[in-house]
């Protein structure tokens, strides 16, 4: 087993010895308001966990003495973190911000970090509504070259609710997920260069009950990343989260987002606050987002999921703008890939994934716009690991299933399931944490799949 994995099974098994393993529904009722933040949001009653800890997972049993035994694993879940550390971040983040345009983050909005970046002419709204090809053509907003500006728009499987009944027609609780990303480099000669910063991520999500793109909506969710240059004095990412377009004050940042992660057996509506919950799910299990990395677009797998529990959606809608937006995919996880590289090395798993990506789908290859199967996309990190084959019957049926079940979280926290190797060090312990209903954790699977997946495991060479 690789060292880092160990070392994080070690703590799971031990029950996180430095965190505290309350329930998350206790974590939730201890954070009752008696004051307002300027995030908008409560403040805190209690002490903050990640204050001393910066604990980033919760642990809560799910059988008596769970967190001592692998035989009955304890339920690991995102740590929510909590609006008072959030609006510590935000003000933590400003102090980096050399020049912006407000004193505080917390009363700015997309628009202030637009200007900051150098887009002062690009309107949030227009951001978010123009199609992609009119917001990277050459002289649709001054000043802007080609490459500046990249921007994609595809289905999510990432951001639907699994864990809930479908309604009529196959619609998902809440809508199916879509997603619009913008990257955007900070122009030569903007506050943002002159402070450090390269690039400013913007992603628009949207929900809605037909199995396309629904264009014209505006976003229930935003968010947003920073990318400083590296190696600076800055974090190794920065995350935001901004208000809809219909919010009383459009666009402004606000602390936190509310998604469907991990709340099977919790409950809905669940708040996720920067830095603590968007650091683990971007690889970063540390203090100040340490080795935070940008997760890169696996197109493969968006299609792949309306094999499965998406299957209302149709694979040629996916891809929103077409086979031509492949070649926008391809520069995003080529900057993707340098990021990775920049804050954790070649050979951690996400650059690999990446470079499988790129791999695939180079520009010159039979596959350059077309989906690839998921037993052509394993990857390893060393000469001799094993690799996921389509000649090994249990291959064939086992990949598919953690690809739909495990992928959401292993593509980046801990490592990732098409890495083969990596799967088998960890089997014994996957088949406990399946057996409890310790994970999956967005979704109970029914014994008949439980059971499938246990012996797959137990039977994978």
């Amino acid at each position: 087993m690789r060292p880092a994995i160990r070392s994080l099974l070690a703590v799971l098994a031990a029950g996180f010895l430095l965190l505290t393993a309350c329930p998350k529904k206790e974590e939730v009722a201890q954070q009752q308001p008696t004051a307002t933040t300027t995030t908008g949001e409560p403040a805190s009653t209690t002490a903050s966990p990640a204050a001393a800890t910066e604990k980033l997972i919760s642990v809560t049993s799910a059988a008596p003495g769970g967190a001592q035994n692998l035989a009955a694993p304890p339920r690991v879940t995102v740590e929510p973190g909590n609006p008072t550390d959030a609006d510590k971040y935000y003000t933590a983040i400003r102090a980096k911000l050399n020049g912006f345009p407000k004193p505080t983050l917390q009363e700015s909005t997309v628009e202030d970090m637009l200007a900051y970046f150098g887009y002062g002419a690009l309107r949030p709204s227009l951001a978010e509504q123009l199609d992609p090809a009119g917001l990277m053509r050459e002289g649709v907003i001054p000043g802007v070259k080609v490459g500046d500006i990249l921007c994609t728009r595809f289905f999510a499987p990432k951001i639907i609710n699994v864990g809930a009944p479908q309604g009529a027609g196959g619609v998902p609780k809440g809508g199916f997920g879509w997603r619009k990303l913008l990257r955007l480099r900070a122009l030569d000669g903007s506050k943002a260069r002159t402070a450090g910063l390269d690039a400013f991520y913007l992603l628009f999500n949207v929900n809605s009950d037909t199995p396309v793109f629904p264009k014209g909506k505006f976003a229930g969710q935003i968010q947003g990343i920073l990318q400083p240059v590296y190696r600076t004095s800055h974090r190794d990412l920065y995350f935001l989260v901004f208000e809809a377009h219909d919010a009383k004050v459009p666009y402004r940042v606000r602390g936190y987002l509310e998604a469907t992660f991990d709340l099977v057996g919790i409950g809905e509506n669940t708040k996720y606050f920067v830095p603590i919950a968007c650091a683990q799910c971007h690889g970063s299990v540390i203090a100040e987002e340490k080795g935070a990395k940008v997760n890169y677009l696996d197109s493969d797998h968006w299609i792949d999921r309306t094999g499965d529990d998406f299957k209302a959606v149709k694979p040629e809608s996916v891809i929103v703008d077409g086979a031509s937006a492949y070649a926008t995919i391809r520069k995003l996880n080529e900057g993707i890939r340098t990021q990775n590289e920049a804050v954790g090395g070649k050979g951690v798993f996400a650059w690999l994934a990446a470079s499988k990506w790129l791999e695939l789908h180079d520009a010159t290859g039979a596959d350059a716009t077309r989906h690839v199967p998921p037993l052509r996309r394993g990857f390893v990190a060393r000469a001799g690991d094993r690799n996921w084959s389509g000649g090994d019957a249990v291959d064939a049926e086992l990949l598919p299933m953690l690809n739909q079940y495990c992928y959401r979280c292993h593509s980046s926290v801990a490592y990732h399931v098409f890495q083969k190797q990596e799967v088998f060090d960890l089997k014994s312990e996957m088949s406990s944490y399946v057996k409890f209903n310790a994970m999956p954790q967005d979704r109970r699977l029914d014994e008949a799949t439980k059971a499938k997946l246990i012996d797959l495991l137990s039977r994978l060479k």
